[in-house]
């Protein structure tokens, strides 16, 4: 009687898994770069929202309205004339970093819209990082409250 092979043997079942576990791990490794530049590039859109927030707060209420970069605490808030309006944390929340060249950044916004120069915390413009394990998102503010990417 002849017998007929049905099935696979162990070697090849070996062979199956372990190119199935060397292609996961290649899929996990990339996947957290792609994570890790997403929350670079979403910690810096929230930021952009919240300067273009503190601007139409001033504007509608007709008073200054603060925000406030806080490096060393990876945090950002929006002082209204309530009090604080909003405040993210970026580390927590985000897992991402906040860097620039000072601890506290202010940009105090006008009724008009513009950046008060005589109260913001820098007179030249300023470049922010947002940064997530080894991928970064940067900005550029501008003295009037302007933000380029």
């Amino acid at each position: 009687m002849k017998r007929q092979n049905r099935g696979f043997t162990v070697i090849e079942l070996m062979i199956v898994v372990v190119l199935g576990t060397i292609m996961t791990s290649m899929a996990i490794k990339g996947f957290g770069m792609v994570s890790n530049q997403a929350s670079a590039r979403e910690a810096r859109n929230v930021f952009q929202g919240m300067v273009a927030r503190t601007r139409a707060q001033a504007i509608e209420s007709g008073l200054p309205s603060i925000l406030i970069a806080d490096a060393q605490g990876d945090s950002v808030m929006i002082i209204g004339t309530n009090g604080i309006m909003e405040n993210v944390r970026f580390g927590e929340e985000m897992g991402v970093d906040i860097q620039t060249t000072e601890r506290l950044t202010r940009i105090c916004m006008n009724p008009r819209g513009f950046a008060n120069t005589d109260c913001n915390s820098f007179t030249s413009a300023i470049k922010m990082s947002f940064v997530r394990g080894p991928k970064s998102k940067s900005i550029e503010i501008l003295p009037l409250g302007q933000i380029r990417w």
